[in-house]
C-alpha cells in the first residue's frame, strides 16, 4: 500500500500537549506510556482521577516513629549566625545588603579613578582621556562582575533550599 494510513494495523502517532485526541477504529487510544517510547515511563494512572488516595503500598513511606519535621520558621539574624547545623542561610538575608555596599564601593572607585583623570590634564591630556573614558567602563564592568557573582551565589543557595523543601515533602529527613 502507498498510503501508510490506509493500512489498518497503523495507529498515527500520539498527539502532542494540547492537541485534541484523535479518534481511533476500534476503541479508546492507548495510554501514552505504551506507545511512545518517549513519554515518561511511570505508573499508569489511577482509576478513579487523580484526586484520590492512591491504594495501599503506594507513594512515600510513613514517616518513622516520633519524626518531627524541622520547623522552617525564622530564626532572626542572631539565630542564623550561631546556628551551626547550617539548617539556615544567613547568605541569603545579607544578599541584598552586600550588593548595595559593593555598589557603593565600585561607584567610589569609579569616581576616584575619574577625578584623577580630570587632574591629569595639566601632566598628560592623552592619558587623561584614556582614564576619563575607562573610568564609567571599569565602573560598569565591575558592577557586572559583581552582579553575576552574587545571582550564582543565590542560585546555589536556592538549590539547596528546593532539595530540602523535596526531601522534607517526601519524608526522607
Amino acid at each position: 500500500m502507498s498510503n501508510p494510513h490506509d493500512d489498518p494495523g497503523h495507529r498515527p502517532p500520539p498527539p502532542r500537549q494540547g492537541e485534541p485526541q484523535p479518534s481511533y477504529p476500534g476503541g479508546p487510544p492507548p495510554p501514552p506510556y505504551q506507545t511512545d517510547p518517549h513519554a515518561y515511563p511511570g505508573p499508569p494512572p489511577q482509576p478513579g482521577g487523580p484526586w484520590q488516595a492512591p491504594p495501599p503500598g503506594h507513594g512515600a513511606p510513613p514517616p518513622p516513629p516520633g519524626y518531627a519535621p524541622r520547623g522552617r520558621g525564622n530564626k532572626g539574624f542572631f539565630g542564623t549566625l550561631f546556628d551551626v547545623n547550617f539548617d539556615h542561610m544567613l547568605t541569603v538575608r545579607l544578599a541584598r545588603t552586600i550588593y548595595t555596599l559593593m555598589t557603593v564601593l565600585i561607584t567610589m572607585f569609579a569616581l576616584v579613578v575619574l577625578w584623577y583623570g580630570l587632574s591629569f590634564f595639566t601632566w598628560n591630556p592623552t592619558l587623561a582621556v584614556m582614564t576619563i573614558v575607562a573610568a564609567p567602563l571599569i565602573w560598569l564592568f565591575d558592577l557586572v562582575v559583581i552582579r553575576v557573582f552574587m545571582e550564582f551565589v543565590i542560585n546555589q543557595f536556592k538549590i539547596t533550599e528546593h532539595l530540602k523543601a523535596m526531601r522534607e515533602r517526601e519524608g526522607l529527613r
